[in-house]
């Protein structure tokens, strides 16, 4: 079993820098869009897009967010 595999392991990541989302596996879940710094709606966070502008995370721009 792999950290892919493990019902709700969540990573924290960011888009460039920016925004706020988590890798769920495969997944990406957006929280707080790098583009129009919206707190995203659940039902757009689990799609993986922002419910107010439509952006869609691309997988080269996820940065995985360092512990302080």
């Amino acid at each position: 079993m792999t950290g892919d595999d493990v019902p709700g392991a969540s990573t924290p990541v960011t888009f460039r820098g920016r925004g706020l989302g988590l890798r769920l596996g495969s997944r990406l879940v957006v929280l707080v869009c790098p583009l129009c710094s919206q707190r995203n709606a659940p039902r757009g966070a689990e799609r993986g897009i922002c419910e107010w502008c439509a952006y869609v995370p691309s997988p080269e721009d996820v940065e995985q967010v360092e512990d302080a």
